[in-house]
């Protein structure tokens, strides 16, 4: 059995009484990750109780999901007594934070910098993620799903913890939510190192998308050395006589024409057919499941990811094992 690395710490989670949405979710997931390592963790409420217990998305009880996900392992408490880490960003670290010796301090731009209004959008489009994701202008940009920016924060700080404690002393940790996003986003200065210019959304080359199936949709990312085996399963003689889809800029330039061919081998078939036939010829298609389907799904039960009731696990493993909550044991994974 491997011993949780944070087993006997006590870690003040102050998510809750950040200022902004995007400081409180990566507070919150770092808090997460150290009770995954074994902390107790102890969140204050503001007066008004947990922000995020009516935020969506909502359970059938009417509870919210990502409060359940983001508190787990953590109790409900007040911020006196001793901590070993306190976790905020700079206001409530300040207020509430002075004697603990180890902190994590998330803000927008870094130290020295004062924090400006800020949304998940707002660093998704300072960080150029906007210009990647989505289709073409003049659509509008997608954003990504879920928090990934705030999470991937929580996880910088979580990690920084880590080795500040395993230092010793005392230390301030800062995390840029800016610079967490642009790193996020690194294909764009690779881009603009490599090739000198920075991919765009809906460029000429990407003809990666969904299609819809009998039964749901499936989702098309592939390369081209993936081409030729993708264009016989299909079989239609327009994608090999052609020419605008001889090659990848073709197809991305010709995507309209190109979905008008293969949209109908698709409709016609079900998600595990299309699966089925994709497998066998080494195509990289994937089915686009139900939130309800992945707690059925082969690989993500032999990966224990999801419980019983949908609650997702945490990549936190110690020592080549998996660490879980209960008891802040480890189990083999």
């Amino acid at each position: 059995m491997a011993v949780a690395p944070l087993a006997g710490r006590r870690v003040l989670d102050l998510g809750a009484l950040c200022a902004q949405r995007p400081h409180a979710l990566a507070a919150s997931m770092a808090a997460r990750l150290c009770a995954g390592y074994g902390a107790e963790v102890v969140r204050p409420l503001p007066s008004g109780g947990e922000p995020f217990a009516a935020t969506p998305p909502l359970l059938p009880d009417g509870g919210s999901a990502l409060d359940r996900f983001l508190n787990a392992g953590k109790r409900q408490g007040a911020t006196t007594g001793r901590f070993d880490v306190a976790i905020g960003d700079r206001a409530s670290l300040a207020a509430h934070a002075e004697e603990v010796p180890v902190k994590a301090r998330i803000s927008v731009f870094g130290p020295g910098e004062e924090d400006p209004p800020m949304t998940e959008l707002g660093l998704m489009a300072l960080s150029g993620l906007f210009g990647i994701v989505g289709e073409a202008p003049p659509a509008p940009p997608a954003r990504l799903a879920g928090h990934q920016v705030s999470y991937s924060a929580g996880l910088a700080a979580c990690m920084a913890l880590l080795a500040a404690l395993l230092a010793g002393g005392e230390e301030v940790v800062d995390v840029s939510l800016l610079d967490v996003a642009a790193w996020l986003n690194w294909k764009v200065a690779a881009g603009v190192m490599v090739m000198g210019s920075a991919p765009v959304r809906g460029g000429a080359r990407v003809t990666w998308f969904t299609v819809p199936a009998k039964d749901g949709h499936m989702a098309l990312v592939y390369q081209d050395k993936d081409w030729p085996p993708l264009r016989d399963l299909i079989g239609d003689p327009r994608l090999r006589d052609d020419p605008r889809f001889a090659t990848g800029p073709a197809r991305g330039a010709n995507r309209a024409a190109l979905l008008e061919v293969i949209g109908p081998w698709f409709a016609a078939r079900t998600r595990a057919e299309i699966t089925a036939a994709a497998q066998a010829k080494r195509v990289p298609l994937g089915p686009v499941k139900w939130p309800v389907e992945l707690l059925d799904d082969a690989q993500y039960r032999a990966r224990g990811f999801l419980a019983p009731d949908g609650m997702p696990a945490l990549p936190v493993g110690w020592d080549g094992q998996r660490l879980t909550l209960e008891g802040n044991r480890a189990d083999a994974g």
